[in-house]
């Protein structure tokens, strides 16, 4: 398999991507309790980030390579596996 530069660079974008989207997910679930209109929070924060992934899939697919987008969605993946392992289980004795 032969991996060049451009490859590279669609992961790290497909991983920055991943930890964008769930990290903003993360906040928002977080932070949900303190806001004045929920509702408006969820589906705000569902908007800009559903869109800001649609729009660099779309950059993606136009360059017409199919592996790209399955690299693209690797990163976002991993971006979630980091994220799972930094924010992880909460603590015993915690409550929701």
């Amino acid at each position: 398999m032969n991996i060049n530069i451009y490859s590279l660079l669609i992961f790290f974008i497909g991983l920055i991507l991943g930890l964008l989207y769930f990290t903003g997910l993360w906040l928002t679930i977080k932070n949900i309790h303190k806001s004045r209109s929920p509702v408006l929070l969820s589906l705000g924060s569902f908007v800009l980030r559903t869109a800001a992934i649609f729009l660099v899939l779309i950059f993606v697919a136009r360059q017409g390579s199919f592996i790209n987008i399955l690299i693209l969605l690797i990163g976002f993946i991993v971006g979630r596996f980091i994220l799972t392992r930094r924010f992880g289980q909460p603590k015993k004795g915690l409550k929701s």
